[in-house]
């Protein structure tokens, strides 16, 4: 039945021009951890030369001060997008002194997590509260968690595409067909594991004192022997209070009332921290989540809202504008952590996971997915490892033909259908380190630094790139800057409940 109805539908597509006029939005956040030369954790300030990264819109920083974003406009053309995303890695290299990006998506050592720098922006309340959200990440999870690194890849159609794959102009239908996209994109999540999962090892430290149940690879790596993604597993990017959380996407509604709750609720492990030490803040809530984007899932729906909005705010007012794919491991084999390929392979999952049928997800269904998700990370570079797909369970090879047969579909159509068909390479992830490593001979930590090392020379080598306009972004970030914080503004604690009473 699958095959029939994914069959009728894309000729019905192709019948109304739908491929020919075809019009994707595509933007990449990436993250990186910047390290010294001996592949420690950089306890350097985020360098100046980079600009402010509080308003840079360009390059900024996540949880710690030494864990660059990078973020990209939203491009059409995946040539530009990837040229766009090299030049950044080119110019934050270029300002770099004795340091350079990590390559993989797992931290390098880290000897004492107390010792990780939580990023800092400035003394506005704009700024105040994106570390005090650090600090109750800090207290919930602890820092090393908060190190690991990956791509988030934005997706979302054209206007012209999305009437005619929505049938409607209607931002109910507009938000029905991406929920459907988000639905399928969670049935088929272990594919996006087996196809980008980078990281099976990790250092010892990372681990230091915590339950787990990786097997020892060598004197200094820990690791399982088929895993795809540990950064994806429970050691990783992960929350134990969200696991009961039970977000359907049956509707938007639906998806903002559990995440205001997640928020405004009490959660009992993280009330026993407390909002404040003294008169200091450590969290923005008690709850779950301290804020939307505490909410760990493979794919979001969101929308840009205006300056000063709550992502809740803007999502409930104007309905989902694209969805944002989060559970990407770094490439580390690509100096930029994605390939062209790469790019080009999430636009014909996400594609068909938007023109696929896409019924609601029930109890069974969830659990199957969750099974297939951990399976997948924990065993998908063996053969024996079982996913579910189309309501039975398969052999992960089989599986993976019979969906790269309709992605071979989806690309025979796409106006450039070469280049779509080359990045179905990419489904044989030749991502593997455990190789390298000879047996545990080699420790993750110095291979990392040797990975981390060849693309900074590489970077380097790179001449004749115009980068004024990262030059321009970070002289006028600093301007910025220093408009606002010359800006007479309420306390933090008055800030925080004028925040807080957004939801």
């Amino acid at each position: 039945m699958f095959r029939a109805d994914f069959g009728a539908k894309l000729n019905q597509l192709k019948l109304a021009g739908f491929f020919d006029s075809i019009e994707i939005n595509r933007g990449i956040e990436k993250e990186s951890l910047r390290v010294d030369r001996f592949g420690n954790i950089s306890n350097k300030q985020h360098p100046k030369s980079l600009g402010s990264p509080l308003t840079n819109p360009s390059i900024t920083t996540d949880y710690a001060e030494s864990l660059i974003e990078l973020v990209t406009p939203v491009f059409k053309d995946v040539d530009d997008l990837y040229d766009y995303l090299l030049k950044l890695h080119v110019y934050v290299d270029k300002n770099l002194e004795n340091e350079c990006l990590w390559a993989y998506s797992m931290p390098p050592k880290i000897i004492n997590e107390d010792d990780i720098n939580i990023a800092k922006y400035s003394e506005t309340n704009s700024g105040k509260i994106k570390e005090i959200y650090r600090r109750g990440l800090k207290e919930r999870y602890g820092s090393s968690m908060q190190c690991i690194a990956g791509i988030h890849f934005n997706f979302s159609l054209g206007d012209s595409s999305l009437r005619l794959l929505a049938n409607s102009s209607h931002q109910q239908k507009i938000d029905e067909l991406y929920l459907g996209l988000i639905r399928n994109f969670k049935r088929h999540y272990w594919f996006i594991l087996s196809v980008f999962g980078a990281s099976p090892v990790v250092d010892k430290t990372f681990l230091n004192g915590k339950e787990h149940t990786l097997m020892e690879f060598g004197e200094d790596n820990l690791y399982l022997p088929d895993a795809t993604s540990l950064r994806m597993s429970d050691i990783g990017y992960k929350s134990f209070a969200q696991k009961d959380m039970d977000i359907r996407y049956d509707s938007v509604q639906e998806f903002l009332d559990k995440i205001r709750d997640a928020i405004l609720t009490p959660y009992s492990s993280f009330e026993e921290i407390g909002l404040k030490r003294g008169s200091e803040w450590i969290q923005i809530s008690t709850g779950r989540l301290q804020i939307e984007n505490e909410y760990y899932d493979s794919i979001r729906p969101k929308r840009v809202g205006v300056s000063g909005s709550r992502p809740h705010e803007a999502l409930s007012s104007s309905g989902i504008e694209y969805v944002e794919v989060r559970g990407i491991d770094l490439t580390p084999n690509e100096p930029i952590g994605i390939s062209k390929d790469q790019i080009r392979f999430l636009d014909l999952m996400l594609l068909f996971c938007a023109i696929t049928e896409s019924p609601f997800i029930d109890d069974d269904e969830i659990s199957n997915i969750e099974i297939s998700e951990s399976n997948v990370v924990s065993n998908g570079n063996n053969s024996s490892c079982e996913v579910y797909l189309n309501g039975r369970y398969l052999k992960i090879s089989e599986a993976k033909i019979e969906l790269t047969d309709a992605l071979k579909e989806i690309a025979a159509l796409m106006p450039n259908k070469d280049e779509y068909y080359n990045s179905l390479n990419c489904i044989q992830n030749k991502n593997g380190i455990l190789k390298s490593l000879e047996s545990g001979k080699i420790s993750f930590a110095d291979y990392g630094l040797l990975t981390s090392e060849l693309h900074s020379s590489y970077l380097k080598s790179i001449q004749g790139l115009d980068l004024s306009i990262f030059e321009k972004e970070a002289r006028d970030s600093w301007q910025k800057f220093d408009t606002l914080n010359t800006i007479n503004e309420k306390g933090i604690d008055e800030f925080i409940d004028s925040y807080n009473s957004k939801l």
